[in-house]
């Protein structure tokens, strides 16, 4: 191709790529001229179920002297299983569960702070009072054992996880219009359709950084263990569970950033 005709080709794009950039701008403009706030929304419902586990662990890790080694058993966890035996029984025989479960930990002995078992049950309909009352049956249990309940988790199960989210979601975003609403008034414009959503982390510290509170662990909404759970108390699976926090329903809670549309030809100066 001769140089100067492809200096004018050159010359002749770059003409076409400067007279695009005003529309481009003014698209770009358009789709960031709006108002952003953030939403918050709860759902919940009476759980249906809870699960739960006790840590169980022996007296003996605190007052039992000198750290001495474990029995070799000839079937790993038999003893650990026969020592809880009378907690799960003692659960199995108040009525309060549907299903016992022994679970014996990977690392377990007498003199350590591991747990010797951990029993998982599961409890139909379950009640605050109810749940806060089978705890100090199972203390009481292990105290009889020179056993002690080291940690005790919860989660509370719904079938209809659906509707708890999209209620959850329904609530975020009239959240959101409200506190747009507000901001448009300031402001001196109409607000207009939603031009976006995002989903933000309503877990952990995210969670407590936004002002949301952080649900019980539910089969809805997996807030969960958390790092901290499995790191300070192992062999825990489920979040702590906490009558003065925990509500006995199935929690879902979501944020949701959101951005509406605003006329910027009806905007005042603001003062």
């Amino acid at each position: 191709m001769n140089r100067s005709v492809l200096i004018v080709t050159i010359l002749a794009l770059c003409g076409s790529l400067v007279a695009a950039t005003p529309a481009l701008a003014q698209g770009d403009a358009g789709i960031r001229a709006g108002i952003t706030t953030t939403g918050y929304g709860e759902a919940s419902t009476p759980a249906e179920s809870a699960r739960m586990e006790f840590l169980i662990i022996s007296q003996d890790a605190f007052y039992g002297g000198p750290p001495q080694a474990p029995e070799v058993e000839a079937t790993p966890g038999a003893m650990a299983r026969e020592t809880v035996a009378p907690i799960a029984d003692a659960i199995e025989a108040s009525g309060a569960a549907e299903s016992v479960e022994v679970v014996i930990p990977l690392t377990t002995d007498f003199y350590s702070q591991a747990p010797l078992a951990r029993i998982d049950i599961t409890v139909p309909n379950p009640d605050l009072d109810g749940l806060t009352s089978l705890v100090n049956d199972v203390t009481q249990a292990a105290a009889g054992e020179r056993l002690l309940v080291g940690y005790v988790g919860a989660q509370f199960e719904t079938s209809d996880c659906a509707t708890l989210e999209r209620n959850a979601r329904e609530a975020a975003l009239a959240d959101a219009r409200s506190r747009a609403d507000i901001q448009a008034d300031l402001l001196g414009v109409s607000l207009g359709e939603v031009v976006a959503v995002a989903d933000l982390d309503t877990s952990g510290v995210a969670a407590l950084q936004y002002g949301v509170p952080v649900a019980s662990a539910s089969n809805c909404d997996a807030v969960a263990a958390g790092s901290s759970v499995g790191q300070f108390s192992p062999g825990a699976s489920l979040p702590r569970f906490d009558p003065t926090s925990d509500s006995g329903e199935v929690e879902v809670y979501r944020q949701l950033q959101v951005t509406f549309a605003i006329d910027a030809s009806e905007a005042t100066p603001v003062s």
